[in-house]
């Protein structure tokens, strides 16, 4: 195993840097290097193999301007970060595996939200990355978002690009008393791509995570979401729609902690895999020993449109009580080809039918957005990948 282009790579950066940061960074750049990338010998990495990365060269990225106008969303306040930014990020000391020490190496601060208690931000606030570059590179971002008691957010992460290239991205969030954050994660990365994602949610007393991931992209793409319900009353709710095509590769793994009594958890994702794609799902539940009254409901359901598509999902339970309310189920499945005739009886074309039994399918999942703009952009992205579904598009 050869990592030495990371250590290179970590060279050119550690001249810029400041002794006690740049010692700091050179930690976590030991913790990667040890480590190595995750392999497919581990359970959680079964599906879902990063031994290309071991000896690709990533460059560190120049500064670029791309026209992004395509990207904007109305009734948002926007923050973009391009080739990651130039601002220094010096906490570099959080616990993680292999990638988020990776991060740690090289990571430039992101988002850095903080909400007052009882503050609410005006509107929803846009969060794009993008990345591109003329050769193959790197993007490292670490953001963070901190809500007060009874505070109110909605934050809309969307992460695309052009070429080929390595990102990873570590948010780390705190929802204090009766906060309420609406997180969207729209990841539509390019096809010559490799997204590494860990969100890390802990909820206090009586606060209300509602978290949507909507996958379009056609690279490779992980997305590990952490969520701890610390405190009583504590409730979240985890959605998402990912639909590889082609050769793409998603894989969302999330973990949910009940900790204390009186928690909620909903979590309902559903898949739609095309072509050669292949998608992993795992979602565990750990309802641990204090936390009684838990009620707990996981539920995937995963739709093939071709004999060469894969799907790996798998709930999982882990409770440590008896006095619980929880439940777990996967589904996989092709288009009901009786619902298909119904529809060609009425006029429309098979392809036509096909598409729209699959926005169908798909859309339970696109009506949790609520930021109207949004939801616009994830619709078309989505019929973008279906045949007719530009002619989709017009009819809804």
């Amino acid at each position: 195993m050869s990592l030495r282009h990371y250590t290179d790579a970590f060279q050119q950066l550690a001249v810029q840097l400041p002794s006690e940061e740049r010692t700091a960074r050179e930690a976590s750049l030991q913790r990667f290097t040890q480590a190595g990338f995750p392999t497919r010998k581990l359970e959680d990495w079964r599906y879902t193999d990063l031994s290309a990365l071991t000896d690709q060269s990533y460059a560190l990225p120049s500064p670029a301007t791309p026209d992004l106008s395509h990207l904007h969303l109305e009734a948002a306040t926007a923050q973009i970060f391009v080739n990651g930014g130039d601002g220094a990020f010096t906490d570099t000391g959080r616990e993680g595996g292999a990638v988020v020490a990776l991060n740690a190496a090289f990571a430039r601060n992101g988002l850095d939200l903080d909400i007052g208690p009882g503050q609410s931000l005006a509107q929803p606030l846009h969060v794009l990355t993008w990345t591109g570059h003329r050769t193959s590179a790197m993007t490292h971002l670490r953001h963070r978002i901190r809500l007060g008691a009874n505070a109110r957010a909605t934050v809309i992460f969307h992460h695309a690009g052009e070429g080929a290239y390595l990102t990873t991205q570590v948010t780390d969030i705190d929802l204090g008393p009766g906060a309420q954050l609406t997180l969207y994660r729209v990841q539509d990365e390019s096809a010559g791509s490799t997204h590494l994602a860990q969100s890390d949610v802990r909820l206090a007393r009586d606060s209300v995570l509602d978290a949507i991931s909507i996958d379009l992209g056609d690279g490779l793409a992980r997305h590990d979401l952490n969520v701890h319900l610390d405190a009583p009353g504590a409730q979240a709710g985890l959605y998402g729609l990912y639909a590889p095509s082609g050769r793409a590769h998603v894989d969302n793994h999330t973990r949910i902690h009940h900790r204390a009594p009186h928690c909620g958890s909903r979590e309902f994702f559903r898949g739609v895999v095309a072509g050669s794609a292949r998608a992993v799902f795992n979602g565990k539940v750990v309802v641990h020993e204090q936390a009684v009254k838990t009620d707990s409901e996981t539920r995937v359901a995963n739709l093939l449109l071709s004999k060469t598509a894969e799907v790996y999902a798998k709930p999982e339970l882990e409770i440590y009580n008896d006095d619980v309310k929880c439940a777990h189920g996967a589904t996989f499945g092709q288009i009901d080809e009786d619902a298909v005739y119904y529809l060609r009886a009425r006029g429309l074309e098979a392809d036509v039918a096909r598409a729209l039994l699959t926005q169908a399918f798909a859309q339970q999942v696109i009506d949790r957005i609520t930021h109207a703009p949004l939801r616009a952009l994830v619709t078309r992205r989505f019929l973008e990948r279906l045949p007719q579904g530009a002619m989709l598009e017009t009819l809804l």
